[in-house]
This record gives C-alpha cells, structure tokens and sequence, in this order.
C-alpha cells in the first residue's frame, strides 16, 4: 500500500512539473519573469499633445508604484525625484485606452505595465550607496517593547518590522544575537531616556559593536473596554531614534501614540503594536534617507 502511494505522488509529481513547463510556470536562472505592475491611470498635456499626454501617464504610474517604496519627495536631488527623472527605464508597456480633448487639453487614459522589480532593484542600489557613503556600513536595530502581555515576543515582532523595512529599502542590516541579549537584559522599569543613554553607553564601550543603530521601544499605555460593550481600546506609543554611533549624531527620531479598537484585548495589543512599529520603521527609513542627502 505504501508502495502504490509512492509510485502515484511520482506520477502526479511528474505530471505537474510537465504542465508547469509547459505553461512557463516553472522557470530557471536568467528566464524568471520580472514582476510586474499594471496602472490604469490618466495623463493630460496641451491638446492636440497626445504623445505628452501618454508620457504624462507614464510618469503618473511610475510615480504611484515608487511611492509604494519610499515617501514621494519634490526635493530634485531626492533618490525619489532622480528615479521619477528616469521614469522611462521603468515602463515595460503603454496601452491607450481613451482619450479627451474637452476643455481645451488632450486627455488619455492608459494601461500603464510597470517593471516593479527593477524598480524595486535600482531603489535599492540608490540606498545601498548612500549607506556605504555615510559609513553606515550595518544598521543595528535595537528595539524594545515595554508593558505588554509579552514583551519577549513584541520585541521580536519590532525588530522585524524594521528589519523588513530597511531590507526592503536597500539598507544592510546586521545585530549580533549577543547584542539583542544584552539590550534585552536592561531593565523593562528604565524610562525611554535612560534605556537611550544605556544602550549609546554600550556602544561607546564596543560592549555593542555597530557604527548606525536604530534605538526605541514601543509599549501599550492603556488596555480598556471600550464603552457600551464593543470591544477593547489599545494604546501604543513608539519613541525611536536613529543614532550614528562614529559621530554620535542623532540622525532622526520619531515618537507618535495609536489608539486601537478591536474585539479581544488581545488583538486590540497585538494591532497597537504592529501600527507603531510599521509607521516608526517606515518613518526612520525616510528621515535618515533624507539626512544623508542633506548633510553631505
């Protein structure tokens, strides 16, 4: 019986794999396709101008795609502005589908096909360069959570968060397991303030080895039952700074409260912390991006 089951997961193995090549499911090397993104979107220019209208849809959807990867900025010098500047190495495919020529203006709009992977790609090129040009050459992400039902398991949820940000935003990141043990082993009764100076201490004595750190905390401020019985309220705060530990530089912070609606206590804390610890790592990001830019 066993047998017979082996030989038919075979089967079916190999009959799978066939049609998977067959309809180019299965790739290999250099053929995977590039993920791709579709736009349907608007582009307007002078009438009669339709060409300057569909480039303007062009820009209009790789504008929208980038945005998903960084915070748009009009500062020309901007990694966002000099990618938008390069809009036409993005765009794999430009269908028109209606145009307009009312009030005196050509309008079209298209289907916009848009390489988000090497989109994706040359961002973080972009980011890599400026980390390696800043000698921030790892960042070290050393975050705590604070007054939770599981302080252990939230702090693991915030350091990944901010892994998956700054790793998806091109940046290198590194923390020695020894690290995050120390850091850990601090005191949860330390204020915000002291867990700071701690942890800039512990580099300074290379007790931490990192030379660009992202030191905060979350925590749950409040866990009540929301009024007239629907649900619970949960509120967060999140304090960050991201620290140039060669010149002890604070290179951007960020502080913000959340206040979480939802059916159990515990979704309500789980929620709480996962929007302070999205937001923060998405703001760090950007700040430090732009202090790189600005402080030459």
């Amino acid at each position: 019986m066993n047998r017979r089951y082996v030989k038919m997961k075979w089967q079916i193995l190999f009959i799978f794999l066939l049609i998977s090549l067959l309809c180019g499911i299965v790739t290999h090397g250099e053929t995977e396709a590039s993920p791709l993104d579709v736009v349907k979107i608007s582009g307007s220019a002078p009438a009669g101008m339709v060409n300057k209208a569909v480039e303007d849809a062009k820009k209009r959807a790789v504008f929208k795609v980038l945005s998903h990867e960084t915070r748009a900025e009009g500062d020309p010098t901007s990694i966002f502005s000099q990618m938008i500047d390069r809009y036409g190495d993005y765009v794999s495919d430009c269908k028109v589908l209606s145009r307009d020529t009312s009030n005196s203006k050509m309008m079209v709009i298209a289907e916009v096909t848009v390489n988000h992977s090497k989109l994706n790609k040359d961002f973080q090129e972009y980011v890599g360069n400026k980390q390696v040009a800043n000698d921030a050459m790892t960042a070290s992400i050393l975050m705590r959570a604070v007054n939770t039902s599981d302080n252990q398991g939230f702090s693991d949820s915030l350091h990944e968060a901010f892994n998956h940000r700054f790793s998806n935003s091109g940046f290198q990141t590194e923390v020695e397991d020894d690290d995050i043990r120390i850091v850990r082993s601090l005191s949860d009764a330390e204020s915000y303030g002291k867990y700071l100076g701690s942890v800039k201490s512990l580099i300074d004595n290379n007790s931490i080895m990192a030379n660009f750190a992202i030191i905060g905390e979350a925590s749950i401020d409040k866990l009540v039952a929301a009024p007239a019985g629907t649900g619970y309220i949960a509120k967060s705060s999140v304090k960050v700074q991201a620290y140039d530990c060669m010149r002890k530089t604070v290179l951007n912070g960020f502080y913000e409260t959340y206040e979480i609606l939802a059916n159990t206590p515990q979704e309500a804390e789980r929620l709480a912390m996962e929007k302070a610890g999205l937001d923060a790592a998405e703001d760090i990001a950007n700040g430090t991006l732009k202090y790189w830019r600005t402080h030459k």
